[in-house]
């Protein structure tokens, strides 16, 4: 069920670059099919998105999406590119985790996370742990 309280999903440059009005069409007539023509038409959409994606790599677009080598950004960068994406809470966490990655000393991390839910603190140390890990294979 759609859940109208919730932000509008914002698209990413993937998102562009598989889509196109034909397949948003396609979408937007779902609601008005019966349940099997929508088991199809949805199928149908998510086919030709993923071929499109394969297509991407396949002719060496990645770089339009912003793509480069490994190691060539860091994690905090990619953390900044995921945070609009978020719910609020999210996006509080992931701004946290930004400041942590770009040096905001340990004590005032500390006193900013006791301000946090013991779940997101407990996140907050799971994305540090993976954060570390990443920085360390990099």
């Amino acid at each position: 069920m759609i859940n109208h309280d919730e932000q509008p999903l914002k698209l990413t440059d993937l998102d562009y670059l598989t889509g196109d009005h034909h397949l948003q069409m396609m979408k937007a007539a779902l609601p008005y099919m019966n349940v099997p023509q929508q088991r199809v038409f949805s199928a149908a959409v998510k086919v030709m998105e993923l071929k499109r994606t394969m297509g991407l790599f396949h002719d060496q677009q990645v770089a339009a999406m912003g793509i480069s080598s490994p190691g060539s950004s860091s994690p905090a960068d990619m953390l900044e590119a995921i945070r609009p994406y978020g719910n609020p809470r999210e996006q509080e966490t992931i701004g946290l985790l930004i400041n942590l990655l770009r040096g905001v000393s340990s004590p005032a991390m500390d006193q900013m996370k006791s301000f946090l839910s013991p779940e997101q603190q407990s996140r907050m140390d799971a994305m540090q742990l993976m954060i570390q890990a990443m920085q360390q294979t990099g």
